[in-house]
């Protein structure tokens, strides 16, 4: 008996092998392959030779960078929200696709600098009720199908309840916390990488 599982163990091994590709016949990947999967940003930095917008934070000196094609949330001083595209990058203005509503197709809108007054760092959560919401308690009912203890006599029922509860409070208490106004502490700026 312990015989075939020797045998197919060693089957296994050889017919895994056969598929592998040795070591030393590997395709080295290039530095500039290495930094696009580290930090792609700051090989887009390094290597691509156009315009960047750059938020800056002036206190702690951290900075988000956006390139042509990246997604950029902001909202203008007239109040227009955008949530697009980024399609050209100029001296003291930027490109995007808005769609018009109009007439339902897609436009080009010059946004200048300075008539950002906010920048989005994520899209607005939606607060409501569905099976994500319901998620806590998914654990009671894994012990109950696992282990055989019934939700109702679980002692773990309260934290559920109150995580369930919980959770439109967090989304809209997150909601809060997304955006970066633009101010004596929050500079936009377009970078020129050389």
């Amino acid at each position: 008996m312990q015989h075939k599982y020797y045998a197919l163990i060693l089957f296994l091994m050889v017919f895994s092998t056969s598929f592998a590709q040795d070591f030393h016949q590997r395709k080295a990947d290039s530095v500039e392959e290495l930094l696009y999967k580290k930090d792609r940003n700051k090989a887009l930095a390094l290597f691509n030779k156009e315009r960047f917008l750059v938020v800056e934070n002036l206190r702690t000196n951290h900075r988000n960078r956006f390139y042509v094609g990246d997604l950029l949330r902001f909202r203008t001083k007239d109040d227009f929200v955008f949530e697009d595209e980024i399609y050209e990058i100029q001296d003291s203005s930027f490109v995007v696709t808005a769609l018009n509503e109009t007439t339902n197709r897609y436009e080009y809108v010059e946004i200048r600098l300075n008539e950002v007054t906010h920048i989005y760092k994520r899209s607005k959560r939606k607060i409501g009720i569905g099976l994500q919401t319901l998620s806590p308690f998914g654990y009671l009912v894994f012990e109950w199908i696992a282990w055989g203890v019934s939700p109702l006599q679980n002692n773990k029922w309260p934290i559920a309840a109150a995580l369930t509860v919980a959770q439109p409070f967090i989304a809209l208490v997150s909601n809060q916390f997304r955006t970066k106004k633009i101010t004596q502490n929050y500079r936009l700026r377009v970078f020129q990488s050389f």
